[in-house]
């Protein structure tokens, strides 16, 4: 049986188990366990641009499978961002619209996007890169979908709207890990929870000489999805950690 409830932090209890692991919930209660899945996930980041969010999934979205592709035949698309993504979503996305903008607010692609994707953008002919440009506005509904873009070049003040129906963002994500800050869990740079093999030496549970892929440097607290460091970002991945989690659980619960 789910029961959803807030979760507000972790305690992570002593490193010899004799004081267990407890979540702290939103009404004042307390949940002890021996072991927690942390699935928290991410949240996309996006611009600041009024009516945006509200046309998620209907026109504005987060990646580029052939899915959405399929929706982009012969017309216009927007992506934004300047990292290896957005450049890989670009150049899919060019096979099936018949013009992809790419919007980044920087001066140019060099210091965020691998040098041969920034080669590929360029010898693409459908592709037209937008320097130091924003998106600002957006019109559409949730019935209708997205129905036109209008972006600002950011030194000239310049606007230009169009009326484009599909926009990607790729301009990463934020991981929800803030009611972790009371815990021993290591996280990356980025504060996304490393796990495994992404541990410092030493850091690393180990179940019969061997290091537990998903669990972090807190033993009997494991990562899946993507609040984890190095996932795929993927719902399939997701999925996929979540059911190797359940054997791991039951490895380090019998030790």
């Amino acid at each position: 049986m789910l029961i959803p409830a807030e979760v507000l932090r972790l305690d992570c209890g002593n490193s010899d188990g004799s004081i267990p692991l407890a979540l702290e919930l939103a009404d004042g209660r307390f949940i002890r366990s021996r072991t927690v899945v942390v699935a928290s996930g991410a949240r996309y980041r996006r611009p600041d641009c009024p009516n945006l969010q509200s046309l998620e999934g209907q026109g504005v979205w987060y990646w580029a499978s052939p899915i959405e592709a399929k929706l982009c035949v012969g017309e216009e698309v927007v992506v934004v961002g300047g990292g290896n993504s957005a450049g890989q979503g670009a150049v899919f996305l060019s096979g099936h619209a018949s013009k992809v903008w790419v919007l980044i607010r920087g001066a140019s692609l060099a210091a965020s996007m691998s040098k041969y994707l920034v080669d590929r953008l360029a010898a693409t002919p459908n592709v037209q890169l937008l320097t130091r440009t924003e998106i600002v506005g957006v019109t559409g509904s949730p019935d209708s979908g997205l129905e036109s873009v209008r972006w600002q070049h950011r030194d000239t003040g310049q606007e230009e709207a169009r009326p484009i129906r599909n926009v990607f963002l790729f301009l990463g994500a934020d991981p929800a890990t803030e009611w972790l800050k009371d815990c021993d869990v290591m996280l990356d740079d980025k504060g996304f929870v490393r796990t495994g093999s992404d541990l410092p030496a030493g850091e690393a549970v180990e179940i019969n000489n061997r290091h537990q892929p998903l669990e972090t440097s807190v033993p009997g607290v494991f990562a899946i999805g993507d609040v984890r460091a190095g996932s795929v970002k993927r719902v399939a991945g997701a999925i996929g950690e979540g059911a190797a989690v359940v054997a791991q659980i039951h490895a380090f619960i019998a030790q």
